[in-house]
């Protein structure tokens, strides 16, 4: 049987490249349709990984433009038009038709002219639907059957987190955030949170002669695990999921924090990992 809203992770790390997590990126499951949210690098090898054809996914979310979000951006859009999506949609905060136009359009012109000289349709490429959405709560696509829901969040740039509604379950992606009132509200009575938690103790976290006290400077823009427990427990939300890990984070008092601020399930998110709502 189906499940109706699943989650599978593609990538759960920072802008700092490992090995073993991806920059950011997930793939909504509202049946058996796939959507995309956020690109950042290493997610489309992390698709392929999984199993998933690129190919399939015809809806594409980005919360924001920051690269660990969206540097896959065009590694999407061309490989998986060269395998054979033939169309494509676009939501994105405030500066995505910008981002769309510089990363693929004209970048790749000379490339993409070349391959539909070849013989293969532009559809997919030429014509993706494009959808900039204002930084206020409220819908930005609906379909019958999948609603999707947006509010702004607390970040260094515009950032959106999104509601998935679907057969009567609700998955909530936070994006990138300090603790938000909206998304208390966003995300009450979801069956899944994924928020990030990019303060848990790392680290990368730690004072050094270059970056100094990082963690000081990230607490305006980023989340704690008790920030991101707070939320799941004022939320009224069922399993909390953690991502956005930066490089060396300590699993262990990570999951130790958000459980002293939240008694639901707490999941510490790994790249490939997918969970049901």
């Amino acid at each position: 049987m189906t499940v109706s809203l699943r989650l599978l992770l593609l990538g759960t790390g920072s802008p700092r490249p490992t090995l073993e997590r991806a920059n950011t990126g997930q793939i909504v499951f509202a049946g058996e349709q796939p959507i995309l949210v956020d690109c950042g690098a290493g997610v489309m090898r992390r698709l392929l990984e999984s199993g998933l054809d690129p190919a399939r996914i015809t809806l594409l979310f980005l919360t924001h433009l920051h690269s660990d979000h969206t540097l896959d951006y065009a590694e999407f859009i061309l490989g998986s038009w060269a395998m054979g999506r033939g169309e494509l949609a676009v939501y994105g905060p405030p500066g995505t038709e910008r981002l769309h136009r510089l990363l693929l359009l004209e970048s790749y012109a000379d490339d993409i002219a070349y391959r539909v000289s070849l013989g293969r349709s532009p559809a997919g490429v030429l014509d993706i639907a494009v959808h900039e959405c204002p930084l206020e709560p409220g819908a930005i696509y609906d379909d019958s059957k999948l609603r999707v829901r947006a509010v702004p969040v607390i970040h260094s740039a515009p950032t959106l987190a999104f509601r998935f509604d679907y057969g009567g379950k609700a998955l909530v992606i936070s994006g990138d955030t300090a603790y938000c009132p909206a998304l208390v509200e966003l995300a009450r009575g979801a069956d899944v949170l994924v928020h990030d938690a990019c303060l848990a103790p790392a680290l990368a976290l730690q004072p050094n002669p270059l970056w100094g006290d990082l963690a000081e400077r990230l607490r305006h823009h980023h989340a704690t695990p008790a920030e991101a427990a707070r939320v799941a427990r004022e939320g009224g939300v069922r399993i909390l999921v953690l991502t956005h890990f930066l490089r060396g984070a300590s699993e262990g008092p990570a999951l130790e924090e958000a459980r002293r601020g939240f008694d639901g399930e707490i999941i510490l998110g790994r790249d490939l990992l997918e969970i049901a709502c």
